[in-house]
């Protein structure tokens, strides 16, 4: 919930927004400076350094959901207390794991409903040394200028935060950003690859994006890819993120690179909300397994732990109520199909299985449980136990 306030400051910088202006700082009795987490991404890398993750076998891949912390006014998009959930591949820097990231932020909103109201927009930033460059292109196009610019945004250009430039806040500063020094006019050989190669991952997978050059983050650990998902018609961003190589090795640990991305679920229920999008019940029930009677129960639950196993969701042999109370929980749980085992199904090594919907059913053995549910429902892949995103066994 809370970390040393030089976890933040190290990772953030002193100057940042969030660390100048946002942070819920104290200090204990002991006189140790602590802070209210503002992100998530800085504890993790401070836990990966800490536990010595990088020994192990890379990438390392995470994910969390917690509760964060920013004092700034709130409103309607913004609170002080917010929860976050995200997901951090740390230890590789490869362009495939930036392209998964933005699979896997385009699959939760797709699963979420919220897929065709939110669109992508990708840019690159650049290696540190191109933005050497391209931030002196940047002072001398601005210089001159500055009237033009709102009075936050003199400040950004005072405290030399160019990237956030980038993000315009009236109409003549989005006329100067339209006029300005572009990244990709900077870009390193390596750094143009590793964005085109990115953008190939994402065309094989079929996503749809647009590049944005104006598109930065305001933390200063990010590197190459930036992207976010926002609402189609504005900029309400709903999920961002993008790849931070240095920032394991600016706090205390090895040179390894890291890529994630965050999202706000109180902005997300909110946004669900106001589209009348019902939350999906993704993990419906499947399979119904009854027994009747102590024999019948100790065969069926192994039963019950294979279909599990294989990735349906399947639920029962529960209490000691009659089959007739089982078969009406069933269809209260309103499964497709249900499994029933007596002691006579016990003595013969068989189930029957019944479709709910129309009421038939049949005997089938049940060491072929497997291949006839998969016959009904479809085959099933456990991707929580199989496989992750990434594609790792």
């Amino acid at each position: 919930m809370f970390e040393e306030t030089e976890v933040f400051l190290r990772a953030l910088g002193e100057t940042n927004d969030i660390t100048a202006r946002e942070l819920y700082s104290f200090k204990d009795r002991q006189d140790r400076e602590y802070t209210l987490r503002p992100e998530i991404t800085t504890g993790i890398v401070r836990s990966f350094i800490e536990h010595e993750m990088q020994l192990e076998a890379l990438p390392k891949e995470l994910y969390y959901i917690e509760p964060c912390f920013r004092f700034e006014r709130p409103n309607s998009r913004t609170k002080r207390q917010f929860w976050q959930f995200g997901a951090e591949v740390l230890g590789e820097s490869d362009p495939s794991i930036d392209a998964q990231m933005m699979y896997l932020g385009h699959r939760i909103l797709k699963d979420l409903g919220l897929d065709d109201i939110c669109e992508l927009k990708i840019n690159t930033i650049g290696s540190p040394a191109d933005r050497k460059e391209f931030f002196e292109a940047l002072a001398n196009f601005y210089s001159g200028k500055e009237r033009t610019l709102t009075p936050e945004s003199q400040e950004k250009l005072a405290q030399k935060k160019y990237l956030e430039l980038l993000d315009p806040k009236s109409e003549d500063e989005e006329i100067l950003v339209q006029m300005a020094p572009k990244i990709t006019d900077f870009l390193s050989k390596d750094s143009r690859q590793f964005f085109d190669d990115v953008q190939e991952y994402l065309n094989s997978f079929g996503i749809k994006y647009t590049i944005d050059y104006s598109l930065v983050r305001p933390l200063d650990y990010y590197t190459n890819t930036v992207f976010e998902f926002h609402e189609v018609g504005n900029k309400n961003k709903v999920l961002v993120g993008g790849r931070y190589n240095g920032l394991i090795e600016k706090m205390g640990g090895p040179n390894l690179g890291g890529a994630g991305f965050a999202a706000g679920v109180d902005r997300i229920i909110s946004l669900m909300k106001t589209e009348g999008i019902e939350v999906p019940q993704k993990d419906e029930l499947q399979i119904f397994l009854a027994a009747t009677g102590p024999v019948a129960k100790k065969h069926a639950l192994p039963i019950l732990i294979k279909l599990r196993e294989h990735g349906y969701h399947a639920v029962g042999v529960l209490g000691r109520t009659s089959m007739q109370e089982q078969l009406e929980r069933a269809q209260r749980f309103n499964v497709p199909y249900t499994l029933l085992m007596g002691d006579l199904e016990v003595k013969k090594k068989q189930l029957i299985v019944r479709d709910m919907e129309t009421g038939k059913q049949v005997w089938i053995d049940q060491d072929k449980v497997l291949e006839h549910m998969d016959g009904l429902l479809g085959a099933q892949v456990n991707l929580d136990t199989t496989t992750d995103f990434l594609g790792h066994n």
